[in-house]
């Protein structure tokens, strides 16, 4: 059997492809790589798959238009973000998993999928609650990176936390200053007028609507928080490392890392910026702390047993720009550590105050993560997938060529970036024989 998985975001998702590239390996079957750039010629080689595995509709028919609808290959969906605040509001978080298409009466795409892959029972309640008639096909993984081929766990939250020198992780979110794309701040202002960000969904046949509250549609109050925020990083920055601590920065997915590099640079701040390809997890699991602003990789922190601390109320200013739909109102934060002050914060890390995980904390990471049993969550998807194909074919002639194509038009697809002076990055990038065999090493098994 031949599987195609999309990899979203090279720097986030790599490492689920390097797991399930082996879990299906060690049952027989294939698993290729696939991504943004090299997407569309499935039109041509959709044949060579007998499972083709998104995160999430849209980019079905954002690729292939509606093409895909009468392909002879299985369609499952596995999100690649989907806990933290969005599972507070089920209407927005069912909109997300199916897209506004089906809200809108269009609901030929969701039909045709075979199955849904979420992450806890939260997201898999927002469907019974809005759209019960696609729960036949929904079934609750677990958090994939988290599964045990992607992470280890630290047994010992509290393990190096009394040392005097502490390892701190700085996760960082000033996408609308520092775009990887190198686009202007203003452009964020365009969705102002645009239907298409003011509403998650607008039915016109029956006039149901459902506006949105997400952070795109406040641009202005993004630009305050993330300048906020970025100027608070630096100065916690600067006091942790003139202190002798270990500090590693984490760029955002969506950030320019070399931005960061020449602002850190420019500060006199001779910090580590973590290689943005590392597995997030794998980075966390290294440090004590990690600091910054409300995020869902606070999760990510606790089910690796290490204290996250919040940035969001070091400034009085930042709290009149927090919208509803904001990470500082997910259900996690009201267990984060969150100090009002900058000496506050470096007081925690000295004296080594460690994030208990009590019975709540559990249960939030148990319904939206699917905590601990994530640990199996990728083996629960290959269950899926292998289990939705009733008779695999020999493709293998028909895969061959396709790996043989999507090789030359990576090349002139390089070439052609190179010649308009653009760069690569996490979201659009090449998977030759190099980034290959680098996403392959990404599993613990293989290392």
């Amino acid at each position: 059997m031949n599987i195609y998985f999309h990899i979203d975001e090279l720097n986030r998702d790599a490492v689920v492809a390097s797991a399930l590239r082996l879990k299906f390996a060690e049952q027989g079957h294939r698993l290729v790589y696939g991504n943004r750039v090299g997407n569309r010629l499935l039109k041509y080689f959709h044949d060579a798959f007998d499972v083709i595995l998104m995160p999430r509709p849209h980019m079905l028919y954002d690729n292939w238009g509606d093409d895909w609808i009468n392909w002879d290959v299985k369609i499952i969906m596995l999100s690649t973000e989907s806990l933290g605040i969005i599972c507070k509001d089920h209407h927005v978080m069912a909109r997300t998993l199916l897209e506004k298409e089906y809200f809108e009466g269009n609901k030929k795409y969701v039909d045709r999928i075979d199955a849904f892959c979420f992450w806890g029972n939260k997201q898999f309640q927002s469907i019974k609650d809005y759209a019960k008639e696609v729960s036949h096909k929904c079934h609750v993984v677990g958090h994939p990176r988290h599964d045990g081929f992607c992470v280890k766990p630290d047994a010992s939250i509290t393990e190096g936390t009394n040392k005097k020198k502490k390892r701190i992780g700085i996760i960082t979110r000033a996408v609308a200053l520092n775009d990887y794309f190198n686009r202007s701040p203003m452009e964020a202002f365009s969705v102002l007028f645009n239907d298409h960000f003011k509403y998650e969904f607008y039915n016109k046949e029956t006039g149901e609507k459902l506006v949105s509250k997400r952070t795109q549609t406040a641009p202005a109050s993004v630009l305050v928080v993330q300048a906020i925020d970025l100027e608070n990083s630096l100065k916690i920055i600067k006091n942790l490392y003139d202190q002798g601590h270990d500090v590693s920065i984490r760029v955002h997915p969506k950030e320019s890392a070399s931005n960061w590099r020449l602002l850190l640079k420019s500060c006199n701040l001779p910090v580590e910026v973590s290689d943005e390809k590392i597995p997030i997890s794998k980075w966390i699991s290294q440090v004590d702390y990690l600091i910054g602003p409300p995020s869902t990789s606070f999760y990510d922190a606790l089910m690796l047993g290490k204290t996250p601390i919040s940035i969001g109320n070091l400034d009085s200013r930042r709290q009149a720009s927090v919208g509803e739909l904001w990470e500082d109102n997910n259900r996690l934060m009201p267990y984060i550590f969150k100090p009002n002050s900058l000496e506050e914060l470096v007081d925690l890390v000295n004296s080594g105050s460690v994030t208990e995980i009590n019975e709540e904390i559990t249960r939030i990471l148990g319904e939206e993560a699917n905590y601990p049993k994530c640990v199996n969550s990728l083996d629960k998807v290959c269950e899926i997938c292998l289990g939705s194909v009733v008779k695999s074919k020999n493709k293998n002639i028909t895969l061959f060529l396709f790996l043989i194509v999507r090789q030359v038009f990576f090349k002139i697809w390089r070439l052609k970036i190179r010649l308009t002076n653009r760069r690569e990055n996490s979201a659009m990038f090449i998977i030759g024989k190099k980034e290959s065999e680098f996403i392959d090493n990404l599993c613990l098994k293989n290392n």
